[in-house]
This record gives C-alpha cells, structure tokens and sequence, in this order.
C-alpha cells in the first residue's frame, strides 16, 4: 500500500497543482469518479479499453492530441458514446470526431484550455 502511495504521489501533486491554478467558474482538470453509475463505469472501462486498443497514430496539437482510430477495432458510434460518458467526469475537455469516408479513417480528438494538454498526457493512456 505504501509503495503504491508513493507512485500515486506525483500525480496527485500534479492534478492539485492544476486545480489551484484553475481560473473562477471552470471546472478543475480532475476525474469526477462519482460521475457514473455502476453500470456506466463498466461501459465506460470497456470502451476505454477499446479506444486504447484501436489507436494506430497520434498528432500532437498546440491544445491536445488526435489519435487515429482502427475502424476495424471501434466503430464511430462507440467513440461517441465514450464521449458521451466522458464528459459526465472531465467536462473541461473538446471533443472532436471526424470521419473520412474515402480514406476510411476515424479520428478522435482530445483537446482543451490550457493545461489539458499537459492532463490528456498524465491521465489519458494511449497519448503516451
């Protein structure tokens, strides 16, 4: 327990940094762990799951990263009803879905106010 505290330790001290440093009237860079219902937690975590798994590519933006997507492993209805639940827990993040018919190319973006990006690349596992 006491080692896992201590790996814990730096983000933690990283998160609350950033939510002192959040302006009046926006929301903290945080995970609302009690946004969901038992049954959306575990659709959300699948669906995390299967976006972490789909990504092929990654573009760096000045305000977050887009991640292309494996149409073949998630479909666009499925990044958007991730979407959809992630809001309810980081409602400081843009979310931006694009689909490119000719190229069969799914992308998905995740990007914000200042200090998302730096969040997107602690929190979010496949913007590593």
């Amino acid at each position: 327990m006491i080692q896992i505290m201590k790996q814990l330790a730096p983000i933690l001290l990283g998160v609350l940094a950033m939510a002192a440093q959040c302006p009046a009237g926006q929301s903290v860079f945080a995970c609302n762990l009690k946004a969901f219902q038992t049954e959306e937690r575990k659709i959300h975590d699948r669906l995390t799951e299967q976006l972490r798994s789909a990504a092929v590519a990654r573009r760096e933006l000045p305000d977050g990263f887009s991640f292309q997507m494996d149409p073949g492993k998630i479909s666009i209805a499925q990044v958007a009803e991730w979407t959809v639940l992630e809001r309810k827990c980081c409602p400081f993040f843009d979310y931006e879905i694009e689909l490119h018919s000719e190229e069969n190319t799914l992308w998905f973006t995740l990007k914000g106010r200042e200090g998302v990006k730096k969040f997107i690349e602690m929190e979010v596992p496949w913007a590593r």
